[in-house]
């Protein structure tokens, strides 16, 4: 490697800004709420419900106005005829580190990401109102979400 090769990997390094880490680091952390939720879901999903992923793109900026444009993948639950998506639309959020729209007919849902002092991330589940008026959250559970998936499916 030349030197100015050297130099040039070392200026990369350091132009990484923390909107990059954030950006790069996203979609892991969506995966892994994923993981999560198909494990919640398994004994679901061996009797039929279908879990499926969605390549989809996002095109977003921060408050500062810088842009930032990946791939990432929406998870689609189907079953009774219903279906729930699970579509992550922001890693820059007001009111967290990230947020996942849930989709489903007739109620529209949050998943909202935080992360605590010690770096460990949480889930909260939020139900979005037309009135703008933004209720509180609930811990992510594997409760809390058998009873979304029940009722957006109506099981």
């Amino acid at each position: 490697m030349s030197k100015a090769d050297e130099l040039a990997t070392k200026l990369k390094q350091t132009r990484q800004t923390s909107g990059d880490h954030a950006i790069d680091s996203w979609p892991v952390q969506v995966y892994e709420l994923y993981h999560q939720i198909e494990v919640w879901l398994s004994p679901l999903t061996e009797v039929g419900l279908i879990l499926r992923r969605n390549s989809t793109h996002v095109i977003e900026s921060k408050p500062d106005g810088e842009i930032f444009d990946y791939a990432i993948d929406q998870l689609i639950i189907e079953g009774n005829s219903h279906t729930l998506t699970f579509d992550p639309v922001a890693r820059f959020t007001a009111d967290g580190e990230g947020r996942v729209e849930v989709h489903s007919k007739g109620k529209e849902l949050a998943l909202l990401r935080t992360v605590d002092e010690h770096g460990e991330t949480h889930w909260w589940l939020q139900t979005i109102e037309s009135s703008g008026q933004q209720p509180d959250a609930v811990a992510l559970t594997e409760h809390n979400l058998l009873a979304v998936v029940q009722e957006g499916l109506e099981l």
